[in-house]
């Protein structure tokens, strides 16, 4: 995923995509509207989250492995994944992740739903949270 991901930065003009944030009690839901025809990549996400495809079709990778998804699915993908996707077809994608603090702020949720900077701060982070022995 690594490699792919340094392709796609280093070879590909950046897109900003139209993107939607909706809230509901205890959730931020995430709408990505993405041409057909154009690469992304997304962050490392926290905790697991629900994707829902509502249009289009996409080729995705994850940590998980590679598939196509197309309008009408949905699925779970775990903490600390990672996707990278290439649209078919005009996609509407959708992410659903828990926001207890009922947080607005977009830029807030992205630094707590996700390991903003990549798999070096997942990687610190996980050897911070192991025992440490004292000499």
């Amino acid at each position: 995923m690594q490699e792919l991901e340094r392709h796609i930065y280093e070879d590909l003009e950046p897109v900003e995509f139209e993107t939607e944030h909706l809230f509901a009690k205890g959730t931020y839901t995430r709408v990505l509207h993405v041409p057909a025809g154009h690469v992304l990549t997304g962050h490392i996400h926290r905790e697991s989250c629900i994707n829902f495809v509502m249009k289009g079709r996409m080729r995705i990778a994850t940590d998980e492995g590679d598939r196509e998804v197309g309008a009408g699915e949905y699925f779970v993908t775990g903490a600390g994944v990672k996707k990278a996707g290439f649209a078919l077809e005009d996609t509407i994608w959708i992410n659903v992740f828990p926001n207890a603090e009922e947080e607005r702020d977009e830029d807030v949720l992205v630094e707590r739903l996700t390991y903003i900077d990549g798999y070096e701060q997942l990687d610190r982070e996980q050897q911070e949270k192991l025992p440490h022995i004292e000499d």
